[in-house]
């Protein structure tokens, strides 16, 4: 019974870590990547233990090698979006299903969904960010939008829509060259 309540606890502590805002810790002058994966990643605490975790996952966030240039030039062509909404309900934490997720670049324009199976580099560059997910990132699903009207390192803007907020991502994100 002890252990029982000492581990329930344990997970309450690391649950509620990893669901502090950014703002209680921020990194000291990162690098262009660490500061592109920094401002990419949205997390609301609502209240009553609500949240929202909100991930653009873009090139500039993954390191210059040979590993990643596949995954880095389809992050250029297409927009892949990951939203979690959950709430921590005591015990642990449950998700809501996202069946749909609409997005709009900065004239307010709509984005194309693309589904996930339509071309093989889009299936695996999913597989690739989902095998990332971390506790924090479990119940995250993954949208994928046609990417021609909004890059990351050109002037614009990316507007999500959801559970009565519009998230925004101003462009050219910070970790882009000058």
């Amino acid at each position: 019974m002890t252990d029982r309540i000492l581990r329930s606890a344990a997970m309450s502590m690391a649950l509620c870590f990893a669901l502090l805002p950014p703002a209680t810790a921020r990194q000291w002058n990162p690098d262009t990547r660490g500061a592109a994966a920094e401002y990419t990643q949205i997390i609301h605490a609502k209240p009553n233990g609500e949240f929202v975790f909100l991930w653009w996952a873009v090139p500039e966030a993954f390191p210059n090698d040979a590993n990643t240039q596949v995954l880095k030039d389809v992050l250029s062509r297409y927009v892949f979006v990951g939203i979690a909404h959950g709430r921590n309900n005591g015990t642990g934490l449950s998700f809501d299903n996202i069946p749909d997720l609409r997005i709009a670049d900065a004239m307010g324009r709509q984005m194309s969904p693309i589904p996930a199976n339509s071309a093989p580099e889009v299936t695996q560059t999913l597989n690739a960010l989902q095998a990332l997910q971390s506790p924090m990132r479990q119940g995250m699903h993954w949208f994928v939008f046609e990417g021609s009207s909004t890059h990351s390192c050109t002037p614009g803007k990316l507007s999500v829509p959801f559970a009565g907020e519009t998230y925004t991502f101003d462009t050219p994100i910070p970790g882009c060259q000058k």
